[in-house]
Parts: structure tokens; sequence; C-alpha cells
């Protein structure tokens, strides 16, 4: 493999590796690193004092692996609120969207003194897959090779609830720092297949059209923890709920709009 990272640059583009390959077609990404790619911009649109509160992704469509391009606007509400949106398009298409709040705040704040959600502890080490790896004949898939996963309760194609600590295990671009919050945009994306609410053994699965992350503070990485619920409505209309952690304790939230398709087999 050339390049041990989701992508690598030439120009304004940016190049896809094997690393970015999803699980449900090996010609299309999973959603995490686009929605860490899209991030980038979010970051470099921040300016002084500025975090962000909130990014919705759409992913629009099935994202190639081919070379792709960021192109985003910022509008400012007022001084202290702003509003970015973010296109991921390739040569042809746009397949990507976002739309980001970014919110200036107003300290320092007087806290009350409450209790609030744990993560439970990282593990020392990842456990021992319980069953064969589905997708062994496939070089490279992004949620076994492109992160670090760390189980507490649940697995992928187990139903959830689920809870696991995952870190990027390659950086974003080739060759540059990952910042902290596109190392949690990669690994949002997996709240929705470790919160799957399909019955197994049915053939189906629950694919997310969409990532919505919404922040408390700023992400501090590398590792995050997501604990899972997820719900399905017998028209085949799912949603994921994920609280987020990272080693600082609560972070935020994240969801995800479900639908029905069948079920990935490797």
């Amino acid at each position: 493999m050339d390049v041990n990272a989701l992508f690598s640059r030439d120009g304004d583009w940016f190049i896809p590796s094997p690393f970015t390959t999803g699980p449900w077609r090996p010609d299309a990404m999973n959603g995490g690193p686009p929605c860490s790619l899209i991030s980038l911009a979010v970051h470099d649109a921040l300016e002084s004092d500025e975090q962000v509160a909130r990014i919705g992704v759409d992913l629009e469509k099935p994202v190639p692996l081919v070379p792709m391009q960021l192109h985003s606007s910022r509008r400012q509400v007022s001084r202290r609120v702003a509003h970015l949106s973010v296109e991921l398009r390739t040569a042809t298409d746009v397949v990507a969207s976002a739309r980001a709040l970014l919110l200036r705040g107003r300290g320092p704040v007087p806290l009350i003194d409450r209790p609030l959600p744990q993560a439970p502890a990282l593990p020392d080490a990842p456990l021992e897959p319980a069953e064969p790896d589905r997708w062994a004949a496939q070089p490279c898939v992004f949620h076994r090779d492109g992160v670090e996963v760390r189980f507490t309760t649940g697995n992928w194609g187990v139903p959830g609830p689920g809870t696991a600590w995952i870190r990027m295990a390659v950086p974003l671009i080739d060759g540059e720092p990952t910042p902290d919050l596109c190392q949690l945009m990669a690994i949002a994306d997996l709240g929705s297949p470790l919160s799957q609410a399909v019955a197994p053994g049915s053939g189906m699965a629950l694919i997310n059209v969409d990532v919505n992350v919404t922040l408390a503070g700023a992400p501090s990485g590398p590792w995050f923890c997501i604990a899972t619920q997820g719900t399905v409505s017998p028209a085949g209309i799912g949603l994921a709920n994920t609280q987020l952690f990272d080693q600082n304790g609560p972070l935020g939230v994240i969801t995800h709009s479900q639908i029905v398709n069948a079920a990935p087999t490797g």
C-alpha cells in the first residue's frame, strides 16, 4: 500500500487510499473518511476563539474512490455565530455536503456541581474477534484497517446497543498532522453500524445517509468513546443515537438517519 493515510494531496485535490474503503461495496468509501475530510475545511475556517458546535453531513450518494476537492463558503450570522457550508466534489458530482455551526463563547462560566454520564474505561487491548472476519478477502476496509476499535459491549454485525473506544490508525492526509476535530469526525460515522436494530439473520442492515455531531466543547483525541442505541420502524427507517465521550468526559451526541439495505457480505 503506497500511502499510509486516508488521503494524499495533489494541489487542491485529495486522492483516497484503500484505507477509505467501506463495507458495502469495494469501489465506495466508508462514511468516516469523507466526514473527516469535510471537517478539515471546517477546522481551517475557524477564527480566533471560535469552536464547532455542530456539524451535519449529508452523504448524498456512495462516495467513490476517486480524487475530490473541498469547496466551502462562510456566512457570518452575528459577532458570535457563523455558518459554514462545505461540499465534497469529484470532477463531476457533489458526493457529500455539510453545514457547520461555529460559535464564540463568553466565559469563564460558573458551572453547577452535578453527576455526569461516564464512559467505560478504555480497555487495555482489543478483544479477540468472536466471529471470522467477513471482510477477510478484502485487502483493506476502513472499519478494520483505518481505525483501532476496542469494544466494551457489542460488535460489528451484532444488534445494538454497543459501546466502543475508537481512534484513527492512520492520518487523514499523508505527511500532515490530523486535527482533533478530523479525528472525531473520522469515527463519528461508526455509531450507525454499532447501533444496528435489525433482527440478525434477516439479510438486512441499516445504512446511514447522514452524520450529525453536536458538541459541548472542543474534542480531544486520539481516543473517542461512542455509546450507541438504535431504533427502526417496521417501514425500515432507522435512527441511531450515540453518546460521545473523549478522555476528558462527555463531549456531545451523534445521530444518524438510516434506511434498510441488503446486509454487506464482505
